[in-house]
């Protein structure tokens, strides 16, 4: 991009901003957990509100949620110290999580040498998501998943790019965020045996393992809660006579992801290392298959934020294998497109407009 082209760049990324910004719903930490039914914050604030002790056998804090016990910790022992409000940290922390994610995205433009069209398409994808900005503005209680998907885009990258130790590092601390890192896990460790760096390897299952050994031991520590494994198998007991709570669960999944079919409309890169796609698809499938697994039982509406969580290595990965020149160079497909991302974000729960609430049907 030259001079103008990144001021028209930038700019936007200044305008799909503050859209985010003025178009969020604001709610009281009382409202987010009990109005907005985000339940997993009651034992986000038990965390925070504790700190700097670490609370022990606490029977309000369930036992997945105690596993992921750093960052809530760390809000709550800042705001102790500092003699502010832990609910304020908790914001402050996001927005600075936000501005990392953004630096990330530019670095990862830099990198694949995007056009200025083509940028506007990539960050529109990252940014416009209803379930990453949005909702963590929206819910900052949930910061560690605004971490974790400033981790999910440089673990993408560094694989693409062949810098492995990076990515180890990455996938490592992944786990003190959220148990999905497992996918991160089985990804890094195939592109590593296809690549025979078997050193790495050994140096990333022991420093994984041992970092995974230390959650759980946290987790019984916290919480006298029972993990609940069956979310990991949930569908397996389903009641599968249950076919349009069954569709309906389905499609709240694959929602998230409808933007990134415009790769119907791309065409496909050269030099592509296939086997780098592959283990970067299989860590991004792991993400996706994880809630689903669940069942709507035990996932319930929760299926596609946590989905999503692999949206981000998604999108990087279509921009590695596919070109966009073609559909940017047309006009009236790439605005409506970005019109229509704008409205996208637009989440009748975290948005301040309701236009799409009577499309809900997840109250099943």
């Amino acid at each position: 991009m030259n001079k103008y082209q990144k001021s028209i760049y930038y700019l936007y990324i200044a305008i799909a901003f503050l859209f985010i910004i003025f178009t969020t719903n604001y709610l009281s930490l009382h409202d987010i957990i009990y109005v907005a039914n985000q339940m997993d914050g009651i034992s986000y604030n038990e965390i925070a509100k504790i700190a700097p002790q670490i609370p022990k056998e606490n029977s309000i804090i369930i036992k997945h949620v105690g596993q992921r016990f750093l960052i809530p910790y760390i809000v709550g022992s800042s705001a102790y110290f500092l003699n502010v409000d832990y609910f304020v940290i908790f914001k402050i922390v996001t927005f600075i999580s936000i501005f990392i994610y953004i630096f990330l995205i530019n670095s990862i433009v830099r990198n694949f040498n995007l056009k200025c069209k083509e940028s506007i398409l990539f960050f529109s994808l990252l940014f416009l998501n209803p379930y990453i900005i949005r909702y963590q503005i929206f819910n900052p209680l949930q910061v560690h998943d605004m971490l974790f998907f400033c981790l999910s885009l440089i673990f993408v990258i560094t694989i693409i790019k062949k810098n492995f130790f990076t990515s180890l590092l990455t996938t490592t601390m992944t786990i003190y965020l959220r148990q999905s890192s497992i996918a991160l896990f089985i990804g890094a460790t195939i592109i590593l045996l296809i690549n025979k760096k078997i050193k790495l390897l050994i140096i990333l299952m022991f420093s994984f393992l041992i970092s995974f050994l230390l959650i759980i031991k946290a987790g019984e520590i916290i919480s006298i809660d029972k993990f609940p494994i069956r979310n990991a198998y949930g569908i397996i007991f389903y009641d599968f006579k249950q076919t349009e709570k069954l569709i309906k669960f389905l499609l709240l999944a694959i929602l998230p992801f409808i933007p990134l079919l415009v790769i119907l409309f791309a065409n496909l890169n050269k030099d592509i290392d296939h086997y780098t796609v592959i283990a970067i698809l299989i860590t991004s499938l792991m993400l996706i298959a994880q809630p689903i697994l669940g069942g709507p039982d035990h996932s319930t509406n929760n299926v596609g934020r946590i989905a999503n969580l692999s949206y981000p290595i998604l999108t990087v990965l279509c921009f590695y294998v596919f070109n966009f020149k073609k559909f940017v160079n047309s006009k009236l497909f790439f605005y409506i497109f970005i019109v229509g991302m704008f409205l996208w974000s637009l989440h009748p729960t975290f948005s301040i407009f309701k236009i799409f609430a009577p499309l809900r049907f997840y109250n099943y």
